[in-house]
């Protein structure tokens, strides 16, 4: 095994967005395990996914408020002489054969591929972590991709940029629209942007051992929750997931957020299980329940009643809707009068 990758780990919207109102609760869980799975091994490694459009305004702004430091200390900018293809006992770095002006860098050790635009890519270095990250954004800017920059990357980078030494790559702090933080048990950075960190996150593997921590998650998944979590696949998927801020775990189940709903699934009892889907332009949603349990809002047992987070969402003012489950349905139905039933079904 190698000693650095990065995991892109994309929001979940398709768990909900394919959520049918009415669902067989063991059937639905197996399916949205299945899908979440798919969607993590899916989109590791893969250039991030943008939502919206911009407009040729919105455009403009972005290019203009980079900056002169972002022009001056891209990769490219960085460049002298003529470039040659440069490779070390973990890294190969050379111009790609794919796309006229990206760059290549090539993980030896995990058969990774890492293909940017030098003009759009800095080295960027966070003050909290002390590390080092290789950061490339869109032509019209937003974050597309994002690995971490060791010791053994850098000093072939400067090889291939024809500087001195690595530390010769001229870094820059942090850009101020992303946050890193650790993960306190397996100790893997997650980089996330703010304001819509419900859409997506990168997992920056370094070594072995936190690559262990990781394994050593997805047993624990699989060992606690085992009506849930059936296979090695599903149990790596909820490690990753909870590593990235997507998943929590109860002492009877699993709380997944996403962008636009959040799931709590029961192992014991199918009935306990509920759902909650809200909008997914609205950023703010997936901070407000991340809040709710980080400041004590809402804790242990709570986590897993659905009546403590209506309370919470309504106490804040926040919309959202309630999947109702068959039996709540049927309920809701023989509760309706004939002509009530018949306006709701046309």
């Amino acid at each position: 095994m190698g000693t650095s990758m990065n995991v892109q780990i994309n929001h979940f919207q398709s768990i909900y967005g394919k959520m049918a109102v009415s669902q067989k609760r063991q059937q639905k869980q197996s399916e949205t395990l299945s899908q979440k799975t798919d969607s993590l091994q899916d989109n590791a490694y893969s250039p991030a996914k943008t939502g919206n459009t911009l407009s040729p305004y919105h455009a403009f702004e972005r290019m203009k408020n980079a900056g002169p430091k972002s022009r001056t200390y891209n990769l490219k900018m960085q460049a002298k002489g003529t470039l040659r293809e440069v490779e070390n006992d973990r890294y190969l770095i050379e111009k790609s054969d794919e796309i006229e002006g990206y760059w290549r860098i090539y993980d030896k050790q995990f058969d990774k591929t890492f293909m940017f635009d030098p003009s759009n890519t800095t080295l960027q270095t966070d003050k909290n972590t002390k590390q080092y990250y290789l950061m490339a954004d869109g032509p019209i800017g937003g974050l597309m991709d994002a690995i971490p920059a060791d010791a053994k990357l850098r000093s072939a980078l400067s090889q291939f940029l024809n500087v001195e030494s690595a530390d010769s790559i001229l870094p820059v702090s942090l850009n101020d629209k992303y946050t890193i933080t650790v993960d306190a048990f397996t100790g893997i950075e997650c980089l996330q942007v703010k304001g819509n960190e419900g859409n997506g996150s990168w997992l920056m593997i370094r070594d072995e051992q936190q690559l262990e921590k990781l394994q050593e998650l997805a047993d624990i998944y699989k060992k606690k929750y085992p009506n849930l979590v059936k296979t090695d696949g599903v149990a790596m998927g909820f490690a990753q997931s909870e590593v990235a801020g997507f998943s929590v775990r109860t002492e009877n189940g699993i709380l997944s957020i996403a962008c636009n709903g959040m799931e709590y699934m029961d192992d014991a009892d199918p009935s306990k299980s509920w759902a909650v889907h809200y909008s997914g332009t609205d950023g703010n949603m997936y901070m407000e329940i991340m809040n709710a349990m980080a400041e004590g809002y809402i804790v242990g047992k709570d986590i897993e009643d659905y009546s403590a987070w209506e309370k919470y969402f309504e106490k804040k003012g926040l919309e959202f809707v309630k999947v109702l489950s068959d039996e709540e349905i049927e309920a809701l139905e023989n509760s309706l009068t004939a002509e009530q039933l018949a306006a709701l079904t046309g």
